[in-house]
C-alpha cells in the first residue's frame, strides 16, 4: 500500500479542479494559511486580520479578491458589513471590563462605493461607552484610501466568560 502526503492529496485535489476553481480554492488556502488567531474561524474564510489596536480604537483589514465577489464582479456587501462589524466588535472589547462581552445590536452601514480587490480596511472608534450599550462607527477604505463604507452600530454589553478576541496595546 502507498502512502500520499497530505500535501500531495491537495496537489492532486486542485489538479483536478477547472482552472477558475481552482484559483478560487488557492485563493481560500491562502486565507486560512494566514490567519490572524483573534478573528475566529468565520475572520479566517474570508482573511480578516486586526492590523492596529489602542484603547477604543481598531482596524481590520482584508484582501478582496474574486472568491469574495458577487455575480457582479465586485466584492459581495456582507464582506465590507462584516470587516466593519468585526473591527466595530473588537474595537469596543477593548474597553471591557473582565467578564465582559459584547455583541451587535444594530449596526448600518452605507455603501459608497464598490470593491473590486486589494487591500480594504476599517477604522473602528467607540464614540460612546455606557454600562450596557456601547456606540461605535466604522470607516472602510480601498487600498488606496478612498472612503468606500461608512458604519454606525450599538453594542450590547453583557456579562458572561468569553475569551477577549483583541489584546495589547499598539
Amino acid at each position: 500500500m502507498t502512502h500520499i502526503s497530505e500535501a500531495d492529496q491537495v496537489l492532486e485535489l486542485l489538479a483536478a479542479l477547472p482552472a477558475d476553481i481552482r484559483s478560487l480554492a488557492l485563493a481560500n488556502l491562502k486565507r486560512w494559511a494566514n490567519r490572524d488567531p483573534h478573528s475566529g474561524p468565520f475572520g479566517w474564510q474570508l482573511g480578516l486580520r486586526y492590523v492596529e489596536r489602542a484603547p477604543g480604537r481598531v482596524t481590520a483589514m482584508m484582501e478582496i479578491d474574486e472568491a469574495l465577489h458577487n455575480p457582479g464582479q465586485v466584492a459581495h456587501g456582507g464582506v465590507m458589513f462584516t470587516l466593519a462589524d468585526s473591527a466595530m466588535g473588537a474595537a469596543t472589547f477593548t474597553l471591557l471590563e473582565p467578564g465582559q462581552r459584547c455583541t451587535t445590536a444594530e449596526l448600518k452601514l452605507n455603501y459608497i462605493a464598490p470593491i473590486i480587490k486589494g487591500k480594504v480596511t476599517a477604522t473602528a472608534t467607540v464614540i460612546s461607552k455606557r454600562r450596557r450599550l456601547a456606540v461605535v462607527t466604522a470607516e472602510v477604505r480601498d487600498e488606496q484610501g478612498e472612503l468606500v463604507g461608512l458604519a454606525q452600530g450599538t453594542f450590547a454589553i453583557i456579562r458572561g466568560v468569553a475569551e477577549r478576541p483583541i489584546e495589547g496595546d499598539s
